[in-house]
């Protein structure tokens, strides 16, 4: 039992510690705001799309590309924000806040928190293609994120230039080819497919005695693409903890304190009893669970900020989601471990 412990600790407490540097590194004045927003441009726009353009180009494919699992993953998300919104519609009296509220519930941190996670948890799991797996089905999952975020606000919070549904729908096609994360997707898929990925040369063994390939790309090339990629997990915590803020208490505290509740604690319960119904077992089970129980996404923040949405719901979710998630999702990891689903 303590071993479990340890090991869900020793998963999620580095992310606690990394947001704690970023507090104290903004308190001391030696980073701000500023640098948060640019650190994590830098991670959104070259350090994960260099992540999962990596895991991607070297994974088999033909034992990653699991359809049954991308779909149910997809049909998870539409039907989880489908029953949030139309419990907002019927239950909120503040309806100029309903597209906040959602957009604060049901969306996850998929580009900023999910990819380092999975890195920290599957990089040296015992299946070398659960950490592939894990990463190809968040990329799925980020699209549908925006897509079913977009047409939310196109419903609530129409731009006074909108000039109706066929032009929100191309807008969301436009941002959804536009994201760096599709963009890595792919072409980690298009070196895959060509055979640019991992050599069929033997260039030694890792620590659980598997066959290490060599990289088909230069020497040169393939360091630094894995350099850029090791920054993504220690530079995202950073800038997660000098964003932390909270805004204060109003009327709609009770929104803040429902969304964060759901986020972190009621989203993962059901997705993972509705995935167990479904038959699944083991890392799928995990990669399930870990998807529904991360914290808000910063972009979904972003996103209500720049859209007319209620940012005073968005920002305190965000931060409490950000500040318990850690504590939540060790919770999870542990007891996922005692259950035998995650060793």
């Amino acid at each position: 039992m303590l071993e479990y412990m340890i090991r869900s600790l020793n998963t999620t407490v580095p992310f606690i510690l990394l947001a704690g540097l970023g507090i104290v590194l903004r308190r001391l004045g030696m980073i701000d705001e500023k640098f948060a927003a640019k650190g994590n441009k830098v991670i959104f726009y070259s350090g994960i799309p260099v992540v999962i353009f990596n895991t991607i180009r070297r994974a088999n494919l033909s034992n990653v590309f699991d359809t049954q699992f991308l779909v149910f993953n997809i049909a998870l998300m539409v039907v989880i924000f489908l029953a949030v919104w139309l419990l907002a519609v019927k239950l909120m009296r503040e309806k100029d806040s309903v597209s906040s509220f959602v957009n604060s519930a049901y969306r996850s941190s998929l580009s900023v928190v999910a990819p380092p996670l999975f890195m920290l948890m599957f990089e040296q799991y015992h299946d070398p293609d659960v950490l592939p797996k894990s990463i190809l089905v968040v990329s799925v999952l980020l699209i549908v994120s925006y897509a079913t975020a977009s047409v939310l606000f196109a419903v609530h919070d129409p731009k006074p230039n909108q000039k109706g549904v066929g032009k929100a729908i191309l807008n969301v096609i436009i941002s959804v080819a536009k994201n760096p994360v599709v963009i890595g997707v792919i072409l980690g898929i298009i070196f895959n497919v060509l055979g640019l990925g991992l050599s069929d040369t033997v260039v030694g063994q890792d620590a659980l005695g598997a066959n290490v390939y060599g990289d088909m790309l230069p020497t040169f090339l393939a360091t630094t693409l894995d350099r850029l990629g090791g920054i993504v997990m220690p530079l995202a915590m950073i800038c997660v903890g000098a964003n932390l803020k909270f805004h204060g208490f109003d009327a709609k505290f009770k929104y803040v304190i429902i969304a964060s509740v759901f986020k972190l604690l009621l989203m993962p319960v059901v997705a993972v009893a509705i995935a167990l119904a479904f038959g699944f077992r083991g890392s799928d089970l995990t990669i399930i669970m870990i998807l529904n129980a991360l914290p808000m996404a910063v972009g979904a923040y972003v996103m209500q900020a720049e859209l007319g949405g209620d940012t005073y719901i968005g920002g305190s979710v965000l931060m409490i989601t950000m500040t318990f998630s850690a504590l939540t999702l060790t919770l999870f990891i542990f007891l996922f471990r005692v259950m035998g689903f995650l060793t």
